[in-house]
């Protein structure tokens, strides 16, 4: 007993002990603050505020640890207090377990939920950095008995702060494209999408009716300059059948008088073609997740496509910019080239976060609902948004949803097909609204609209559905054939009917059916 005493103790009260702990906890600080996305879910199975109770105790733990690692390179006699020490090997039991409850929350979140942390952790990273080099020091380098450590370390940590302050200063990052472009139909027009790797202004040239057309990314007359993503609107006759290319200047300062503006990169010409015949391929994918490269080799299966209806959830939620850049506009930028136009239906999860606000301005889409055209063959777009109640608390108040969607079943009801053109609706919920009366008015709209066919995703499932009036396809997705399985789907349209097909990460085909178009 008494040799598993003095080994614990060595553990806990040797004489570096309380400064491993303190970096270990100074560490949890920042994993568990990036994971604040779980925050909610933890709470409601105990109760609310238990993990921001967590946090700031990680936060006090830390501070201990630091005060008891400084008395003890000082050789204090008041590190030696039985108080103290009690107080320290909480504080170090305490450590232990938050950092075995943030590796429980990376392997409970998945690689879903990774994207987010890193997010938030660059985001807290300058803040948390600085309070962990003032608290260094301040309180263990002039503790240092011996001279020559203290050098060392004094001349390490001076040369990472003066780098931190050039860094925010100065670029260090290479300034390049991070994806191809995608052009959107955003129902109006078209919205040329692509994302830099630093903010930049950004815009769009090509040649029409003899002469050249410069557009750029702004906003009543001032370019866009604070943002990655670039969205540049461009009127659907102008870039038919046309060459563009885009262009980025890095903006390094952006102020009242002047500023400071960095590297030009232009792309190469890029064929955009949406000179569609009676036959029209269309790629339709849904809740990837930020399975960008798994949802590719799927697509990979179907052969080629003249378009891509993406239908929504691209990630668990958009709480960066960098999510936007890296699993919805590279994603389309790979599908695409941007040389072919891309649809886009919003998701649940495009709806969540702190960007979800900022989306629709980032990709120039005054809503995500619309109605456009491919060829001969009318589209209608819904959004669906959030598939709970308003009140729910994942979304911590923010969401008015039920709003947007009365509004979205009013413009419905003034749409007509007199026509009688062969028309599809693609949503993200098959149920369009999660409302069941608002709900019904949309299925019955479609009726008379004479739609023939939905395609929806949501559900992580592969189906087809034949008992309604027009039939349904709910997409697949990430994990829809079984765990770590993907599905994508092919709709072939022709004059006589659409082809519609979904095959899973193993090529395997799910779905293959023929839908008549309605007369």
């Amino acid at each position: 007993m008494k040799k598993v005493l003095n080994f614990l103790k060595s553990i806990l009260l040797g004489k570096y002990c309380a400064l491993i702990f303190a970096i270990i906890a100074a560490i949890d600080v920042i994993i568990n603050y990036s994971y604040r996305v779980g925050y909610i879910f933890v709470d409601g199975s105990l109760f609310n505020g238990f993990s921001m109770t967590l946090f700031i105790l990680t936060i006090i733990s830390a501070l201990y640890l630091t005060g008891v690692a400084a008395l003890n390179l000082k050789k204090s006699d008041t590190a030696d207090k039985k108080a103290i020490h009690i107080f320290q090997i909480i504080a170090e039991i305490f450590a232990i377990i938050i950092g075995i409850y943030n590796i429980v929350n990376m392997i409970v979140g998945k690689s879903e939920s990774f994207s987010a942390a890193v997010g938030l952790f660059w985001k807290a990273f300058p803040v948390w950095f600085a309070c962990v080099c003032v608290s260094f020091a301040l309180f263990v380098i002039p503790n240092i008995s011996k001279v020559a450590v203290k050098k060392t370390l004094s001349a390490v940590l001076s040369v990472i702060m003066l780098f931190t302050i050039y860094a925010s200063i100065f670029p260090i990052v290479p300034f390049e494209f991070k994806s191809s472009p995608a052009v959107f139909d955003n129902g109006e027009g078209y919205s040329v999408i692509f994302a830099t790797s630093d903010k930049s202004t950004a815009y769009i040239e090509y040649d029409y009716n003899g002469k050249h057309v410069k557009r750029y990314d702004e906003n009543n007359g001032r370019k866009i300059g604070d943002v990655k993503v670039h969205s540049i609107k461009v009127p659907y006759e102008e870039l038919s059948n046309n060459s563009y290319k885009v262009g980025a200047t890095r903006v390094i300062d952006e102020l009242s008088y002047g500023g400071r503006l960095g590297k030009t990169i232009e792309s190469k010409s890029i064929k955009f073609n949406n000179n569609f015949g009676d036959d029209i391929n269309i790629l339709t994918i849904s809740d990837w997740h930020t399975h960008n490269k798994l949802a590719k080799k799927t697509i990979s299966y179907l052969g080629k496509y003249d378009a891509v209806a993406l239908l929504g959830d691209s990630a668990p939620g958009i709480m960066v910019e960098n999510d936007i850049v890296n699993y919805l506009v590279d994603f389309a930028g790979d599908l695409t080239n941007g040389e072919i136009p891309v649809i886009f239906v919003r998701g649940n999860h495009e709806t969540r976060g702190e960007m979800a606000s900022k989306l629709s301005t980032l990709l120039k889409m005054n809503t995500f609902y619309y109605k456009t055209s491919l060829g001969n063959y009318n589209f209608i777009v819904f959004d669906s948004a959030e598939d709970k109640e308003d009140s729910h608390p994942e979304y911590g108040s923010m969401d008015v949803y039920s709003g947007s969607r009365k509004r979205m079943i009013n413009w419905l009801e003034t749409l007509d097909n007199k026509e009688n053109k062969k028309t599809i609706a693609l949503t993200h919920a098959k149920e369009i609204c999660m409302e069941e009366d608002l709900s019904k008015e949309a299925y019955d709209k479609l009726d008379k609209l004479n739609v023939s066919f939905l395609a929806a995703g949501h559900e992580h499932i592969s189906k087809f559905i034949k008992s309604t009036p027009y039939p349904i396809l709910i997409d697949g997705g990430i994990d829809a054939n079984g765990a770590g399985t993907y599905v994508a789907s092919m709709l072939k349209l022709t004059p006589e009917n659409i082809k519609v097909i979904s095959v899973d990460s193993n090529n395997k085909t799910l779905v293959n059916e023929t839908v008549d178009w309605r007369n």
